[in-house]
């Protein structure tokens, strides 16, 4: 998760946080995930870490989400320093 930084089992999540779904040309995305429009905003991603298969059926994602609002908000806090020009909060 740092600049230019290779992808793993899932994207580099380098500045992911206002970037559209799927936006990185060498990471092979389910076409689950790619179907979703516009950015990775604040509320997306709360939705997505609160459960993936329910945001994008049919993802390859294995994680099963988290459901505690609080741990949701540190990792969306977290995905936001990964940035050298973080998206305003809302």
């Amino acid at each position: 998760m740092n600049e230019g930084g290779r992808n793993g089992v899932g994207p580099n999540l380098y500045d992911v946080v206002g970037k559209p779904h799927g936006h990185l040309e060498n990471f092979n995305y389910s076409a689950a995930l790619k179907a979703h429009q516009g950015p990775w905003n604040y509320d997306e991603l709360d939705r997505w870490l609160a459960n993936p298969q329910g945001y994008a059926p049919g993802t390859r994602m294995g994680f099963v989400g988290l459901k505690d609002p609080k741990d949701r908000a540190n990792v969306i806090a977290y995905l936001r320093s990964l940035s050298a020009n973080p998206v305003p909060l809302p």
